[in-house]
């Protein structure tokens, strides 16, 4: 299966022709004033938005691109990362991650398991992406009751959405010294007007990453994270006919990834016989690591003024088929299924008594499977189904739209059906324009999200973030003798209620840049992982369970592991309010200097602190810029995190220094070929996560300089 994934990209790259394409390294007015959000059917750009939006492409994406789209969004105002290890590692939105942070590629559900655990690594790949767009505060309008916390779209090209005349594409080649990464990737589009063709390919590899010497939870001094390897390759072919009528297309992408699980060892006395973990020390013993595979078909269509009124009928849909299995040893311990089928359809309609507007129906419907050592979770089902209205109309120098969309949510397990969860959402935004440098925006909505089948059904071990969970479903009593014991909870589970309000201030000229925005989110029944205080072997199990809960499967390795703290999904009224603040100032041509700050303060409103909440970030960097070339010096400083939840330590503040400079050779310019270097964490400063579940066993990595060549064509 790998190696007709390979053969499949290379075919495609068979075909590579060098075209000419204006070098990258002017500058150019800020992305988000020119570029449309492809997430919102009405063409928006990020300034005309109500609600705060993030665009990064070009060479902005290509020099923060990384193996994983946590860390490539990572340093965006109100963009943390889950940080869990190199090959798994997701966006938290102003504090909010897993199921409440929706992700897409190209306005569809990704079809993987990442929003249920830290562990499970994300399927979009950045390297072949065009753009990346981050909605920020609840999107639930136009992608349902997961995007309670914001909406992260990777688009792509894969099928070409508008006419193809000639031949263009992207080579990249990239190494890295912190993990000894090697990175190939290209894209490339063909066409003639009518018929488009695409193709894609990338190959990573990287060894176990590097840090400052630090203490683990072992109590044992080391200086890098064992078992954080990474590998991954994949490639997509797509195609798309255009005519006056319109377009379809389709497109497969294979994806396969190999990645350790760091903190996870449990004393393997065999050896893995996989050929990846033979590279990266199977001799020693084999340690825990995950086997990636998706399939994904893709289908896109628009059908331009088909009936009087209605501008354009736009129609995606995606079938996912995903596998995730756990290696331990010479065997599979846990193996997690999805099968997942979305479609999506959207009507833009004439102005209707001034204002504009976009009618949409979303269908999706999901099969997952857990099995093995590490199934806290029973197979389970969801099925959903929403409505959304979208209008907007511009009076004078004001700007309104509004919005509203219902949903029905179904979740079942094996053993348990709930009862159907029906979800409305509404939103009301409006903007400003003071004059051509200066604009005001206000966004009120009002939110309602499903809870998702880990949150209600869990219940079991879960080694990867050192936790046994324990869902909604279920409760903890204590007995007598001092041992707890699970019995199911008996009480419906609530959905959650957000109203949250959005305030945004924009100010550019030709020497400033300045975005400010502030927000405060009230959420009822707001879900999350309590950390009770309790150890896994003080669980007494019912009568019929197969192993007690505090006992490990010696079968999968997990014997003699020590116990595991517990924590209970539990549900409680919430405050989450902050601010992001984004800066520019230019002093010539050649210098400017730009700064920005991220904070989020979440808290129970009965009293008490909100678990895994990141620190406030403040960062500045000095750039410079020549005609051949451009550098970039930045400092950013992680705040102390000492607003914890019970059960939770106080992380240290720490800096990091990142240095970058770019050259495009002048011979290379018809090219547009960039040779870049870039230097992370320089000055090897040990920085703690706090969001992360395995903090203090995996910090941030060290001394890092990566070196690598991009051609566009």
């Amino acid at each position: 299966m790998r190696l007709n994934a390979i053969t499949l990209g290379l075919l495609g790259m068979t075909t590579l022709p060098v075209a000419a394409q204006q070098s990258s390294q002017s500058e150019s007015v800020p992305v988000g004033e020119t570029i449309v959000i492809t997430a919102n059917p009405l063409n928006k750009t990020a300034l005309e938005s109500t609600q705060p939006v993030s665009i990064i492409s070009g060479d902005e994406l290509q020099q923060k691109h990384a193996q994983t789209l946590g860390e490539t969004l990572s340093s965006e105002p109100g963009i943390n990362n889950t940080h869990y290890t190199a090959g798994a590692g997701s966006p938290i939105i102003r504090g909010l991650d897993g199921p409440r942070v929706k992700i897409t590629q190209n306005g569809l559900d990704t079809g993987d398991v990442s929003r249920g655990s830290p562990d499970h690594a994300v399927t979009t790949e950045t390297s072949s992406a065009d753009q990346i767009e981050v909605l920020r505060g609840p999107a639930t309008l136009l992608y349902g009751s997961g995007a309670i916390g914001g909406v992260i779209n990777v688009v792509d090209n894969r099928i070409p959405t508008q006419p193809v005349y000639d031949l263009e594409g992207n080579l990249n080649l990239r190494g890295a010294t912190v993990n000894d990464q090697k990175e190939a990737s290209y894209n490339v589009t063909a066409g003639n007007g009518s018929w488009a063709f695409y193709a894609d390919a990338h190959y990573r590899r990287s060894d176990d990453f590097d840090t400052p010497n630090f203490i683990n939870d072992e109590g044992e001094a080391v200086d890098s994270v064992e078992n954080s390897f990474s590998d991954s390759d994949g490639a997509t072919l797509g195609t798309a006919y255009h005519d006056d009528w319109g377009f379809f297309g389709v497109s497969y992408q294979a994806l396969y990834s190999e990645y350790g699980i760091p903190g996870h060892a449990h004393g393997h006395d065999e050896e893995h016989e996989d050929e990846s973990e033979e590279e990266h020390g199977a001799e020693e013993e084999a340690l825990p690591f995950v086997d990636l595979e998706q399939q994904r078909w893709q289908i896109a269509g628009q059908l331009n003024a088909p009936v009087n009124g209605i501008e354009a009928v736009e129609m995606r849909a995606a079938f996912t088929d995903y596998q995730h299995r756990e290696i331990e040893g010479a065997q599979v311990g846990t193996q997690f299924n999805n099968n997942q089928k979305e479609l999506r359809v959207i009507a833009k309609h004439e102005p209707l008594q001034g204002w504009s507007g976009a009618l949409g129906y979303q269908w999706d419907i999901s099969d997952k499977q857990a099995f093995g050592a590490e199934a806290f979770t029973p197979d389970t089902s969801r099925r959903a189904q929403g409505v959304f209205w979208l209008v907007e109309q511009e009076f004078g120098d004001h700007h309104v739209d509004l919005g509203a969309r219902y949903e029905q949510t179904t979740l079942a397990s094996e053993d348990v059906r709930l009862d159907t969860f029906d979800s409305v959402s509404a939103s009301a935004g409006y903007l400003y324009h003071f004059d051509q440098h200066s604009s005001v925006s206000v966004n009120l909505s009002h939110a309602e999200r499903a809870p998702s089948a880990t949150e209600v059904f869990a219940n079991g071990e879960h080694f990867a973030t050192q936790t046994y969970e324990l869902g909604t479903f279920y409760e903890l009593h204590q007995e007598d003798n001092g041992e707890y014991h699970i019995e199911n909870a008996g009480a419906e589970v609530s959905t959650e209620t957000s109203n949250n309000i959005d305030v945004g201030l924009h100010f550019e000229n030709e020497r400033v840049h300045a975005q400010v925005n502030v927000f405060y989110n009230r959420v009822d029944n707001f879900i999350y992982e309590r950390f009770t205080g309790i150890s896994s072997d003080m669980i007494h199990t019912d009568e019929g369970h197969d192993e007690h809960a505090g006992e490990l499967a010696d079968e999968h390795g997990h014997e003699g592991e020590e116990a595991l703290q517990v924590v209970q999904f539990a549900q409680a009224d919430a405050e989450l309010y902050g601010y992001e603040l984004d800066l520019g100032y230019r002093f010539d041509d050649a210098w400017s200097v730009h700064g920005f700050s991220d904070y989020t303060r979440a808290k129970q409103t009965a009293g008490g602190d909100l678990p895994r909440i990141p620190a406030q970030r403040i960062g500045i960097e000095a750039r410079y810029q020549a005609q051949d070339f451009d550098a970039a010096v930045g400092y950013t400083r992680y705040m102390e995190q000492d607003r914890i939840a019970d059960n939770e330590t106080v992380t240290p503040a720490f800096g990091i220094v990142d240095a970058r400079i770019n050259y495009y050779p002048p011979m290379l310019a018809q090219y547009g070929a960039t040779v870049y270097l870039k230097g992370e964490n320089l000055t090897d400063q040990l920085g703690l996560v706090h969001s992360s579940f395995l903090k203090d066993d995996v910090p941030m990595p060290g001394r890092n300089v990566q070196l690598g060549v991009s051609i566009n064509f």
